[in-house]
């Protein structure tokens, strides 16, 4: 009997454990930055870039290739092997295989090597920039889920207490103590808590949504996720310049990162146009023989096919030199273009450092108001938490009418709205400034 009650609570305990699965942040990040789709997005687009800049060594090498020829005539036709013309059926077959190399072309391979190294360099930094925005964009949802949950019961604590103060409301209506006006003002508070809390589970089903969305797993999978320690405490960190902050955020960050490397880009760009002014030197090796069926000597008898191969073998060596005179003026405009593109890069790299100067100097200035105010919202929500056991003890007795109560519990509630929110919102930006100093993202 004690075995099989045993089964059955383990049965019902292991069915609401194993129902939903547990997640702290570090296991939401980690399944983010295996699972994400833009991640994985940026990975591919990074082992292009790799390949793509493997494959330009190619262009130090020579092309080489083979060209095979064979021609059938009827009537008038030189003969490949006479030189002289004749009148009858040829059948001629040759080929020969070639070797070019670039010898120079204004120095356009060295330069597309280059290219296409700062290529996988911008996109290894790309994907650095991906991680942190889906990251910092997790961290959001996840403290946002945790916030949701708490206002949801503070949500259900305020409509049990306005169920309480309903059933009393109906009694003293009953006795005739207060007017039936003072019951509907009752059922109107309730129903706008219901309200509240009806609004707040919605946008808690939308941020679950978003939530596993980022870490690409299934909507209808249920989870749990697993409350940090709030340790809210000054951070450190602000005690420094903050512009000394801003400055060390801004040298890590990926994004100023890869707007050098498109900067550097933009000029290795503007030095391949350049090349198109220069001449182009290239060598040609080539190496090669034909012969005919009806190859015949002075006596008429008809050389074979193997004699008419090494009698017409040959080998050459071949320089080829093109000098641009005139392009239609093609170069003059990639050349000034590739220039502008270059001062572009130049005011892009300083646009995202003012970017990120303000979005730094913000999140140091968020932290430090999160601080005062989660001081400031602790104090308010003790001070109205009395005040409103106090009104209903007086509502109770008769000493104040609903409209007073109504004022006090609002102010009690938004009181404890915002306690909430100043805890999640300090802690978040705790995090956030470790997270652009270089530290990982904890919750």
């Amino acid at each position: 009997m004690k075995k099989s009650v045993v089964i059955v609570v383990f049965f019902i305990v292991s069915n609401s454990v194993f129902g939903q699965e547990i997640f702290t942040f570090n296991d939401c990040l980690n399944l983010t930055i295996k699972n994400n789709l833009l991640l994985k997005s940026a990975v591919n687009d990074e082992q292009i870039a790799l390949y793509q800049y493997k494959a330009s060594y190619g262009k130090l090498l020579p092309s080489v290739y083979i060209l095979a020829e064979n021609k059938n005539s009827w009537g008038r036709e030189i003969d490949q092997n006479t030189n002289l013309f004749v009148d009858k059926e040829l059948k001629y077959y040759g080929g020969n295989i070639n070797a070019v190399f670039n010898l120079f072309s204004g120095f356009t391979t060295i330069n597309t090597i280059k290219s296409n190294r700062l290529d996988v360099k911008i996109n290894r930094a790309n994907i650095e920039k991906v991680k942190n925005e889906i990251t910092i964009s997790l961290a959001q949802k996840f403290i946002t889920i945790l916030y949701l949950e708490e206002i949801i019961i503070a949500n259900q604590e305020q409509i049990k207490s306005s169920e309480k103060q309903l059933e009393l409301a109906i009694l003293k209506y009953t006795s005739g103590a207060i007017s039936e006006s003072e019951v509907f003002k009752i059922r109107s508070q309730k129903a706008t808590e219901e309200l509240n809390l009806l609004t707040n589970e919605n946008h808690l089903t939308d941020n679950f949504i978003s939530l596993k969305q980022l870490m690409n797993i299934p909507l209808e999978k249920e989870i749990k996720l697993v409350k940090p320690a709030l340790e809210l405490h000054e951070n450190i960190l602000l005690e420094d310049n903050p512009f000394s902050l801003t400055k060390q955020a801004i040298e890590i960050n990926p994004l100023h990162s890869m707007s050098l490397l498109k900067e550097k880009k933009a000029r290795t760009s503007l030095s391949l146009a350049r090349g198109s002014r220069y001449p182009v030197l290239s060598m040609r090796l080539l190496s090669g023989s034909n012969y005919t069926d009806n190859y015949f000597d002075k006596n008429e008898v008809l050389i074979p096919n193997n004699d008419q191969i090494q009698n017409n073998f040959i080998k050459g060596l071949r320089l080829n030199l093109s000098i641009p005179i005139f392009s239609q003026l093609e170069n003059f405009s990639k050349i000034k273009t590739s220039r502008l593109n270059y001062k572009q890069s130049k005011i892009d790299t300083q646009i995202i450092q003012n970017n990120l100067s303000k979005e730094v100097l913000k999140a140091i200035t968020d932290t430090k108001t999160s601080i005062k105010k989660n001081e400031s919202s602790a104090m308010a929500f003790e001070f109205s938490q009395k005040s409103y056991d106090a009104d209903i003890l007086k509502f109770e007795l008769g000493k104040i009418n609903i409209n007073e109560l109504n004022n006090t519990k609002m102010i009690y509630n938004n009181s404890q709205v915002e306690l909430i929110q100043s805890k999640y919102e300090l802690l978040f930006n705790n995090a956030l400034i470790k997270f652009y100093l270089g530290d990982n993202f904890s919750l």
